[in-house]
C-alpha cells in the first residue's frame, strides 16, 4: 500500500481530525498551496540526516529554517537535509511530498508553533492531494522526541 493509500485510510480512521482535500492544482511550493489553502497554516515536513541518525523535522512552511542553529538545539551534530535518495529509501516519498504521516521507525521533532493552530495542511506523497489534520493528532500518531519554536530559527 502507497504512504497516499494508508493517508486516506489514516484520515476515514479520524474523520474528526483528518481529511484529504483534492485539488486541480499540483502543489509544489508555496505560490502553488496559496491556491487551495491558508499557507500559514502549512506544515513541512523535513528528513533530515546528522550524525547521531536520520529524524524527521516538522516546521510552518512559511520560512526557511536555519538549520544549523536548529541542530544546535535539539542536540543534533552536523544536520542537513536527506539527500532525495535516502528520504526515497527511509519514507517510500519524494522529496517535496513528504507528510507526517507514515514515517516508520523515524523518530520527529516538531514545531510548537503548529500546535496553535485546530488544523495544518500536509504532503500525502501526492501533489493533488492534501492532508488537513489538527497538528495534535500529528504527535500522537509519530515517535515524538522533541519540540522546538519554529519562529526562532526561521531566516
Amino acid at each position: 500500500m502507497s504512504n497516499y493509500e494508508r493517508i486516506v485510510a489514516f484520515a476515514r480512521e479520524h474523520p474528526q481530525e483528518a481529511h484529504i482535500i483534492e485539488h486541480e492544482t499540483a502543489i509544489v511550493d508555496l505560490e502553488s498551496g496559496a491556491r487551495v489553502f491558508d499557507v500559514t497554516r502549512a506544515a513541512a515536513t523535513y528528513i533530515v540526516e546528522t550524525k547521531e541518525g536520520v529524524f524527521a523535522v516538522v516546521a510552518a512552511a512559511t520560512g526557511h529554517l536555519r538549520w544549523r542553529q536548529l541542530g544546535r538545539a535539539l542536540g543534533l551534530r552536523q544536520i542537513h537535509l536527506a539527500s532525495p535518495e535516502l528520504v526515497k529509501e527511509r519514507t517510500g516519498y519524494e522529496v517535496g511530498t513528504v507528510g507526517p504521516l507514515c514515517l516508520d521507525g523515524i523518530r520527529m521533532f516538531v514545531d510548537r508553533g503548529l500546535l496553535v493552530h485546530d488544523v495544518v495542511y500536509c504532503g500525502t506523497e501526492d501533489a493533488h492531494h492534501t492532508l488537513a489534520i489538527d497538528p495534535r493528532l500529528i504527535v500522537e500518531a509519530n515517535d515524538v522526541i522533541g519540540y522546538f519554536d519554529g519562529a526562532d530559527y526561521l531566516q
